[in-house]
């Protein structure tokens, strides 16, 4: 595709009401108030149109993009006729971290009920994960090493934030995140799926990760039971009280000298552990 739409003019104002109120969906109030979110880069703009085409409202495409990016124009073209050529300067002023391609999307893009449980299920819990980027890139892993779904305990980040959306590649639009009000309801919520509540953590009595992949691939598959990783705020961790509402704590063995994981990292180790020995006796 080389040509923009005929019954789309160019937008070249940097400062349109239009623009400025895209720009705004930075904001959480604006996302509240509006019901509408804004999704940055190509990938995830992507993902949105294949996997959400219903909830977008208008695409924006800078105009050198729109010919290195034709296979995110053609998916948006099939959710919506409002795929809109824009300068460059209109591009920076929606977003400055877009890559050329932003949308602006409906807030239904977002799953948040999670599926009917399942044996042998795996699901993440974000214990007031306060980086966006951090949270993203979990929510990615999850999607990426088959986890059904994510819990985020409230002060989690919020999944809608344009941080969270472009460091999940589009996961948001593939797996739910389920908000709760707190620790002790995602508990619940785990329990009532006959999911176990494990949580990560360096503590004395934990159990070690590299044992219970060793236990999964020798037929004592307790990774193979439904179960809940619990990743704690990023500089703080799991708090003692939810340590103690966990119905195992699991630390991850490390050789080298670093002192600890990024949650990120951890929450990557875990999930494939996860996923490997699920395989294993599925």
């Amino acid at each position: 595709m080389s040509s923009f739409p005929e019954r789309l003019t160019l937008l070249d104002n940097p400062r349109a009401d239009r623009v400025r109120r895209v720009s705004g969906l930075v904001g959480r109030s604006a996302r509240s108030r509006s019901g509408l979110m804004l999704v940055e880069g190509p990938q995830a703009v992507r993902e949105l149109a294949r996997f959400r085409p219903g909830a977008v409202r208008d695409v924006y495409v800078r105009q050198d993009a729109w010919d290195t990016h034709a296979d995110v124009v053609e998916a948006a073209l099939r959710a919506t006729r409002w795929v809109h050529p824009v300068t460059n300067e209109v591009s920076a002023a929606l977003s400055r971290d877009s890559q050329g391609v932003c949308a602006v999307a409906s807030l239904d893009a977002l799953e948040r009920e999670l599926p009917e449980p399942s044996v042998g299920e795996t699901l993440v819990v974000l214990a007031q994960g306060r980086d966006p980027g951090n949270v993203g890139t979990i929510i990615r892993t999850a999607d990426a090493f088959g986890a059904v779904g994510v819990i985020a305990v409230a002060g989690t980040v919020d999944a809608s934030s344009p941080k969270v959306v472009r460091a999940s590649a589009g996961s948001v639009f593939h797996i739910p995140v389920c908000v709760v009000p707190s620790f002790e309801e995602a508990r619940a919520l785990v329990h009532g799926r006959g999911a176990a509540l494990l949580g990560t953590s360096g503590g004395a009595g934990s159990v070690d990760l590299a044992q219970m992949f060793v236990q999964g691939v020798s037929a004592r598959p307790r990774l193979s039971q439904s179960h809940a990783w619990v990743f704690g705020n990023e500089a703080k961790g799991l708090s003692g009280d939810n340590m103690r509402l966990c119905d195992a704590l699991v630390s991850i063995p490390m050789s080298g000298d670093a002192e600890s994981l990024n949650v990120a990292s951890a929450a990557a180790t875990c999930l494939f552990a996860s996923q490997t020995v699920r395989g294993l006796h599925s």
